[in-house]
């Protein structure tokens, strides 16, 4: 019987050892876990959440809102503009992310609107590419956003959206259990940023292979054999008249409703096109309709409109829309003295 209780007493010592150990560990997250230049790729809402938790203590800044454009594709977070602009002194935050539209744009602004977040001026990117049903970001809001900000839409706005499908691979008490753990213990709600800042990439794995690619000049090969090439994009813009239940026009109709109520100054950047590889598919009438259109939209909001359109030169694209670190080199110089106004 002492036996026993003896057992039963190291193994509650230990049991209390590792709570303090993983107490401990949570505690120095919260107090040392970084804030990255941009979100990361894969970024989950605990990140997101202290995120805005951060800037509602911070003094008013320049916050970016956007897609793929301005949170720098491809390219590491030092070279995408808004990074290059802090770097000069521009006192900003960048919360574009991959798969940004208006829709998502607008979710980010009730978002910070609802923890007391009040920027000093909000600049965020218009992608004629986004206003196309076809889209992939049409109706939807990237799922970590969406966890957060979904209790903010009103009903007729979540029912313009379709929400994130519920795992398939796990049982709701799973999910369930899976929430409740992420509600109060950081690291592991963290988890997919942790891996993020450890390993540059979504996990070691993936990060391995990429140096072995790049090592191996595997990944010059593929660059090499996979330039855009205009078939690529037919289709990607809908040149049909902007429809008033197209919905992301209705999202950004929201988002100037939105800035003006609540007097926040702001500046629209119509995105950099590739016109020279577009050029068959965009170069018509319907698509300058459209871009008039939604830029007319803007600066009756109230909303400074910097059109970059035809600003670049095809040796500054990636692809259809996506700068290269030396165009996003430009873009930060174009954007300088129009912030410093």
């Amino acid at each position: 019987m002492s036996g026993g209780v003896r057992i039963l007493g190291a193994l509650g010592v230990t049991a209390l050892v590792l709570f303090a150990l993983l107490a401990l560990l949570d505690l120095a997250v919260v107090a040392w876990f970084p804030r990255f230049d941009r979100v990361s790729d894969n970024f989950s809402a605990a990140y997101l959440a202290r995120e805005v938790d951060a800037l509602a203590h911070d003094p008013p800044k320049t916050i970016f809102l956007g897609d793929s454009v301005l949170w720098g594709y491809r390219l590491p977070a030092a070279d995408a503009a808004p990074t290059l602009l802090e770097r000069k002194g521009l006192a900003a935050d960048n919360l574009s992310f991959e798969g940004g539209s208006p829709a998502n744009t607008y979710a980010m602004l009730r978002l910070l609107e609802a923890h007391g977040v009040h920027p000093r001026l909000v600049v965020f990117n218009v992608n004629q590419k986004e206003f196309s049903q076809a889209d992939s970001a049409y109706q939807k809001l990237h799922p970590s956003l969406e966890t957060l900000a979904w209790p903010l839409l009103t009903p007729d706005e979540q029912k313009l959206l379709t929400p994130t499908p519920p795992s398939t691979t796990q049982k709701p008490i799973e999910v369930a259990l899976d929430r409740w753990v992420t509600s109060f213990w950081h690291f592991y709600a963290l988890r997919s940023d942790l891996r993020e800042m450890l390993f540059g990439d979504v996990d070691a794995v993936h990060a391995l292979d990429d140096a072995i690619q790049v090592a191996s000049g595997a990944k010059a090969r593929s660059d090499a054999a996979h330039k855009p090439t205009p078939d690529r994009f037919e289709g990607t813009y809908d040149l049909s008249p902007i429809d008033p239940q197209n919905v992301s026009l209705i999202f950004l109709k929201k988002i100037l409703a939105l800035l003006a109520r609540d007097h926040i100054p702001a500046i629209a950047l119509l995105t950099p096109t590739n016109h020279t590889l577009l050029h068959e598919f965009i170069d018509v009438p319907e698509y300058q309709k459209n871009l008039a259109f939604t830029r007319k939209l803007l600066e009756a909001g109230g909303v400074r409109v910097v059109d970059l359109d035809r600003a670049f030169k095809a040796a500054e694209f990636i692809d259809n829309d996506h700068l290269t670190a030396a165009g996003n080199q430009r873009l930060a110089g174009l954007l300088g003295p129009v912030l410093a106004q």
